[in-house]
C-alpha cells in the first residue's frame, strides 16, 4: 500500500492494509505517543486485526509526559501482533509493561515478540498473517 505518515521524526508505513511498519528515531516527545496510538488503533478497529513491525534500533527514549498518553485509547481493542526489532533488554521490559497496561486499559490482547533482525520479525509476522483466525 505504501501509505506513509511522519509523527515527529518517526515513520509509520502501511506495507499492506494490515501490516504496519513503525520506525522510531530518537526520543518520543510529548503528543507523539498519542498520535502513534491513534494511527494504530484506527486501523486496528477498522480491520479487526493488525500486525506491527516496530523497529526501535534508533530509538532513544520518551519524555515523562508521553507515558500517560495511552489513557484515552478505545476500549475493547481487537487482538493484534507486534514484532519489535532491536530493543535492548531494559527497553523490552518497558515495552512489555506498556503491552500489559494496554491489556488492562483496553481489554485488547497483544501478542508481543522481540527480534534482533528485520528479516526474523518479517518472517514471524508473515506466518502470523497466514495463520490468522478471527477468533485468535
Amino acid at each position: 500500500m505504501g501509505d506513509e505518515l511522519r509523527i515527529g521524526r518517526h515513520v509509520f508505513r502501511f506495507e499492506h492494509e494490515d501490516l504496519l511498519l513503525m520506525e522510531i528515531h530518537g526520543d518520543i516527545e510529548r503528543g507523539e505517543m498519542a498520535a502513534m496510538y491513534r494511527v494504530h488503533d484506527e486501523r486496528l478497529l477498522a480491520l479487526g486485526r493488525l500486525f506491527v513491525l516496530a523497529d526501535v534500533r534508533q530509538a532513544a527514549g520518551m519524555s515523562r509526559m508521553t507515558k500517560g498518553e495511552g489513557l484515552g485509547r478505545p476500549k475493547s481493542l481487537p487482538p493484534h501482533v507486534v514484532a519489535v526489532v532491536g530493543a535492548p533488554f531494559p527497553v523490552q521490559v518497558v515495552i512489555e509493561l506498556f503491552a500489559r497496561a494496554t491489556k488492562l486499559l483496553t481489554g485488547g490482547a497483544t501478542t508481543l515478540r522481540f527480534f534482533e533482525t528485520i528479516a526474523e520479525a518479517r518472517a514471524y509476522l508473515e506466518e502470523c498473517r497466514r495463520s490468522w483466525k478471527p477468533s485468535a
